[in-house]
């Protein structure tokens, strides 16, 4: 087994930054469902279980750069757009239904 120090895990991104992004989004994919690559997984903490698996190099980091980067990120803000129709269509659709306001009336002494 492959010991979890941040100095480990440091070689396998090129700043924390990335590392904690990597782990992040990773951790997302298992608490949603993914299976682990690893075998010594944590069934109740997913960031353990994604942690393990870039130190037992299962999962690589890799930056985007050029065109590859915009395409990831039409991608994702494609299945974003998709996914959750804004604050503004749902009130339009009447999905969300404002509660009425009170007005209070001042007391005269």
């Amino acid at each position: 087994m492959t010991e979890l120090s941040i100095d480990n895990l440091l070689t396998k991104a090129k700043n924390k930054f990335l590392l904690v992004n990597a782990a992040a989004g990773r951790a997302k994919q298992i608490a949603e469902g993914s299976l682990p690559y690893v075998d010594n997984f944590d069934p109740t903490n997913a960031v353990i279980t994604a942690l393990r698996e870039i130190a037992a190099d299962k999962i690589r980091i890799k930056v985007l750069t050029g065109p590859a980067q915009k395409k990831a990120q039409e991608l994702i803000l494609a299945e974003d757009v998709e996914a959750k129709p804004s604050a503004l269509e749902r009130l339009a659709k009447g999905k969300k239904a404002l509660a009425p306001v009170k007005k209070e009336k001042k007391k005269k002494k």
